[in-house]
């Protein structure tokens, strides 16, 4: 959430003068809630060297297996190193939590979401094209009415939006319309020398 950086984040900014730490090669979905009711949350982290603007950034909704999406654009703000950006649907049960709200954000455990900068997959929750029934399932759960929260040491974005998808890989699983820890993220992604690069000069590289 704007203007909510975790502790942790803070700290180790403060301790590794001349580095940065907890970086991630772009935006990441980092959390995916998919409660009861309309209680339907995803959280987006910036885990990058540089504030982002979100121009450009959306949410694409692909419902029961479809290949079209629904597409949520983002709000064009900046995004600091280290804060998240919630998207939720209008009557989620604590719109205090939320950056932003669009009547699209609707969907069930057998709907997939990919980010997106301008059409392309930055990372992806589910798989695009596929209908699993109600739900992808792995030994620890399922995606219908749960929590799925991003592990902290997961650093990249998934772009593969058309490969199979297990959520017990890169993410931990939590009881349905559990939100205590919606609008911040803590990653674990280790350190890398400081350098004159921003994130608009190295963007290309990802593209």
């Amino acid at each position: 959430m704007i203007a909510r950086l975790t502790t942790a984040v803070l700290i180790l900014g403060l301790a590794l003068a001349g580095t940065a730490g907890a970086q991630t090669t772009d935006l990441m979905i980092t959390e995916y809630v998919e409660g009861s009711g309309f209680n339907k949350a995803i959280e987006i982290f910036n885990g990058t060297e540089d504030t982002i603007n979100l121009a450009g950034y959306a949410l694409a909704r692909y419902s029961n297996g479809s290949t079209t999406a629904a597409v949520i654009p983002l709000t064009a703000v900046d995004l600091a190193v280290g804060e998240t950006w919630v998207v939720t649907h209008p009557s989620f049960v604590n719109l205090a939590l939320a950056d932003q709200t669009s009547l699209e954000l609707n969907f069930n455990g057998d709907d997939a979401v990919v980010l997106t900068f301008n059409g392309t997959p930055v990372d992806r929750f589910g798989r695009v094209g596929e209908d699993p029934g109600d739900y992808w399932s792995c030994a620890a759960g399922t995606t219908a009415n749960h929590t799925l929260r991003r592990l902290a040491g997961i650093c990249a974005g998934d772009t593969a939006t058309t490969s199979p998808f297990d959520p017990c890989i890169e993410w931990t699983i939590l009881a349905s319309d559990s939100i205590g820890g919606l609008g911040y993220h803590l990653a674990d992604c280790g350190t890398v020398p400081a350098d004159g690069s921003t994130w608009s000069t190295l963007k290309a590289s990802f593209r």
